[in-house]
């Protein structure tokens, strides 16, 4: 792979595209898609996706090499985030994993065998929250777990939230301000105590949830951004964008989703990346590394088989490929 130029800013036409880094074919085809990535620099990232018969993708990078991450089992695994001391993955099956970065301790919990887990966050104090629901029931299937450093209990949901499908994401910005987002339109916010429903007068699924945006839809995209008061949501859907199901805040907003779309966020507008596609597989999540790089991951992730992973990459880095 080749690196040519790196630049953080996002692209607005085709006369920029030619200017940016191209966009690196970090792992193709990968047996089992690759659902979600975290990381804390560019050299130390996590992915990890569905198992295509030899247990879920799971992949660390460390320095100059990926490495596979072993005992996760069977069965898919849908999210991974972390902090400094730990990384969480979760799945179906009811599967919760926690890692332990310094001394690579893998510990593991079944908590509901009938749920998968599409989502996982943690404060970095140790506890943690992990959101799901059982798909093949129609409604009131909706769960989200709380971890308290020791263990894991049920939590109590409002009833229109409890009422959904599924929960498919959480993300935080502290112990106490926490949101999640899910089937039909749904979200709520933890304020340490109890979590309450705000409306998002959406009915998309909403897929992913990050530093004040949500992202979702079916045929067709949505992009949510919370207002200043941090209580309202507001569309900032672009036209014609196409089902969405990564988000990534921050100073450099990152949306990513059917067949390979990527938007970024210019002021408080979103533009379609100008650049070739860095790939024609669905991307299912994104992130952005401290250097500023973007990357995001996916494959065939919009029915079953979850397979062809692919993770793709434009940054500052010339980056190991994953084979």
């Amino acid at each position: 792979m080749l690196l040519l130029l790196a630049c953080a800013d996002p692209p607005d036409s085709a006369d920029t595209a030619e200017a940016l880094a191209p966009w690196q074919d970090v792992a193709e085809n990968l047996p089992g898609a690759i659902t979600s990535i975290w990381g804390d620099s560019a050299d130390d990232v996590y992915v990890v996706g569905a198992d295509a018969g030899a247990g879920p993708m799971a992949y660390h990078l460390a320095g100059v090499a990926w490495t596979p991450i072993e005992g996760l089992g069977s069965g898919d695994l849908w999210w991974v985030s972390g902090d400094a001391a730990r990384v969480w993955m979760a799945g179906a099956g009811g599967r919760v994993f926690r890692l332990d970065r310094a001394t690579a301790t893998l510990e593991s919990w079944v908590l509901d065998e009938a749920l998968t887990f599409y989502g996982a966050w943690g404060p970095g104090d140790g506890t943690a929250w992990v959101v799901g629901g059982n798909t093949d029931v129609p409604s009131d299937a909706a769960a989200a777990y709380y971890f308290d450093g020791r263990d894991w209990s049920l939590a109590a949901l409002p009833p229109e939230v409890a009422a959904q499908y599924a929960l498919y994401k959480a993300w935080g910005a502290s112990a106490t301000d926490a949101w999640a987002v899910g089937s039909g339109g749904v979200s709520m916010h933890w304020d340490g105590d109890a979590w309450a429903h705000v409306d998002t007068l959406s009915f998309a699924n909403l897929f992913t949830v990050h530093d004040g945006l949500a992202v979702g839809g079916s045929t067709s995209g949505t992009i949510l951004a919370l207002s200043s008061t941090g209580m309202t949501w507001t569309d900032e859907t672009p036209d014609f964008a196409p089902a969405l199901s990564g988000v990534y805040g921050g100073e450099q907003p990152v949306a990513v989703g059917a067949t390979g779309s990527v938007y970024f966020r210019d002021d408080d507008a979103w533009v379609a990346d100008a650049r070739e596609k860095p790939t024609y597989q669905d991307l299912h999540a994104a992130w952005v590394d401290p250097e500023g790089g973007t990357w995001a991951v996916g494959g065939h992730t919009s029915a079953a088989p979850l397979i062809q992973g692919a993770i793709v990459y434009t940054g500052p880095r010339d980056l190991p490929v994953l084979e």
